[in-house]
């Protein structure tokens, strides 16, 4: 293959959403809780990851529920975990960052069209 066409490949896969390659989700095993904050609004949130799945919940969302949501399309690059979840009214998509001692992970999402942020700690 040229150059050129293994560049559209990668393209390809990348804008199809095929799974990419990633570290192993395991170091992100146990329950996260932090703040969620979208404008004047925020609550607690609290994830339950475990093996490359898990759950979020928030309280204090209208919106989005008080129930566990699973998470899907998940993704761990070893800096950056991705995921998205099905609120009440659509999916949530967020990218949150592992702090180098991996206790804290925080970040943006979005929710409805508006920036959600995150501030996690992990239970010990």
């Amino acid at each position: 293959m040229t150059s050129r066409a293994l560049t559209a490949a990668a393209w390809l896969a990348f804008t199809c959403g095929l799974p990419a390659h990633a570290a192993d989700t395991a170091a992100l095993n146990g329950t996260w809780e932090g703040p969620w904050y979208r404008g004047m609004t925020s609550g607690k949130a609290v994830f339950q990851i475990q093996d490359g799945g898990g759950t979020i919940q928030l309280t204090n969302s209208e919106t989005f529920g008080d129930a566990a949501k699973p998470l899907k399309n998940v993704e761990f690059d070893g800096k950056t975990f991705r995921f998205v979840a099905d609120g009440g009214t659509g999916p949530m998509t967020a990218a949150l960052k592992l702090n180098e001692r991996g206790d804290q992970m925080k970040g943006m999402g979005k929710y409805e069209g508006f920036p959600v942020r995150f501030e996690l700690m992990r239970n010990p």
